[in-house]
């Protein structure tokens, strides 16, 4: 069991909650920390007590998302094992399908620090070392920005697809 999954009902919870939604919907620098307490009826030492800090929070509710679209991308590779470059375009296609349905887009699309590990472009990379090395350098922003694109509504999750599968042709 995850130490860090809080007891249904608690404080840990509720502001666990509530930062998922406001790192879902803005950028790392614009969410405020007191106004989570607020929202969540806490004071901010609350949030330091049970998380120690903003970047904890974030890196927290990152790694559990990161982890939820990594599972997804790591089934889809397994299908073309044979074809690495199938596999690179069905794990990223997965991924980007994952980040819809879990709203995670807008979270996963920026890399606001550097304690930040960013543990799907650590899984891309690996994925690609069987493909074109130095892919990843093209491969890893243009994720992050099909990411934010969608969560901006300036394209859709097909869109974004059939961009992913242009760039790895």
């Amino acid at each position: 069991m995850k130490e860090w999954i809080p007891i249904p009902g608690s404080i840990k919870e509720q502001l666990i909650t509530i930062a998922i939604e406001e790192f879902k919907r803005k950028e790392y620098k614009e969410v405020n920390i007191s106004q989570l307490a607020k929202e969540a009826n806490v004071t901010t030492g609350a949030i330091y007590h049970h998380f120690g800090s903003k970047i904890k929070l974030y890196l927290l509710i990152r790694n559990e998302m990161e982890q939820r679209i990594i599972d997804r991308m790591e089934g889809a590779a397994t299908l073309f094992e044979d074809n690495p470059n199938q596999a690179l375009v069905a794990a990223v296609k997965v991924g980007i399908d994952a980040c819809v349905k879990l709203d995670c887009c807008k979270l996963l699309s920026e890399l606001p620090s550097d304690k930040v590990i960013d543990r799907i472009g650590e899984f891309l990379i690996e994925l690609n070392k069987k493909t074109i090395p130095g892919l990843e350098y093209i491969l890893l922003p243009s994720w992050r920005s099909l990411l934010n694109a969608i969560h901006e509504r300036n394209i859709d999750q097909e869109n974004a697809k059939q961009l992913i599968t242009r760039i790895l042709k």
